[in-house]
């Protein structure tokens, strides 16, 4: 049997003109594939199913990317150019999602956004637009949203991870303007890139791991590669574990 991973889900509102409005939840692809690919059973769950209702049921939970959320923001006044807010049900899902997780026993995976929310839940701090808040210059993000290929730079990946390489350099993707700032009380910082921005860290007990850039778009890249089948071997071992 496979570990059932479940997955968060976006909101989309369908305006079309001529028709009436309609809403649905989504999942790109690509997150399930990544579960499908490193040997779990990905289960997508929608906002309004609270955590308690199913969390009994999954062995891991994979917090996917998405845009931003009004709770990351780091002070009052003007929102940051870039700011492209999450669908509100969306934005209250993934904060009791991470509270919840946080409290829990499950293996957990964050992606971008995924990352973000997790860590401020947990007592970390975000930039709400690391350009204006650090000067930095390294891209981080594409130009125009949703335009061209996302754009890629070497991290520093620190080591210290169960079941994944040493440290080195290697090569991901990015597409963020927000990121984590400091980490949460007790974690520990896995990978950085060449201006500080915190690309990957772990908590405490090592269930919980974030990651800034997106594995499920490079899924044979070494480190996402080692990263996923650590997570679905860790939600494997809560699966026999919880059986």
């Amino acid at each position: 049997m496979k570990p059932r991973i479940g997955l968060n889900c976006d909101i989309e509102e369908l305006n079309r003109i001529g028709e009436s409005g309609r809403t649905r939840s989504r999942v790109w692809d690509s997150y399930h594939r990544l579960i499908s690919q490193h040997g779990g059973t990905p289960l997508m769950i929608p906002p309004d199913v609270a955590p308690a209702e199913v969390g009994s049921m999954l062995d891991g939970v994979l917090l996917i990317g998405g845009d931003d959320y009004y709770a990351a923001l780091p002070y009052e006044g003007d929102l940051p150019s870039r700011f492209l807010a999450v669908h509100p049900d969306r934005e209250k899902a993934d904060l009791q999602w991470s509270r919840f997780l946080i409290s829990s026993d499950l293996p957990v995976l964050g992606i971008c956004g995924g990352f973000q929310v997790l860590a401020l839940e947990a007592g970390g701090r975000l930039f709400g637009d690391l350009e204006d808040e650090t000067g930095s210059t390294l891209i981080h993000r594409r130009k125009e949203v949703d335009v061209g290929p996302l754009p890629d730079h070497p991290i520093r990946w620190h080591g210290g991870l169960d079941r994944t390489p040493a440290e080195g350099s290697f090569q991901v993707n990015s597409s963020h303007h927000q990121a984590v700032a400091q980490l949460p009380p007790g974690w520990k910082l896995l990978a950085d890139a060449a201006d500080g921005i915190i690309e990957s860290a772990v908590d405490d007990s090592g269930r919980m791991v974030g990651v800034q850039w997106h594995p499920e778009l490079i899924p044979d890249e070494p480190i996402s590669r080692a990263i996923t089948c650590r997570f679905i071997e860790w939600s494997r071992q809560q699966m026999k574990e919880r059986d």
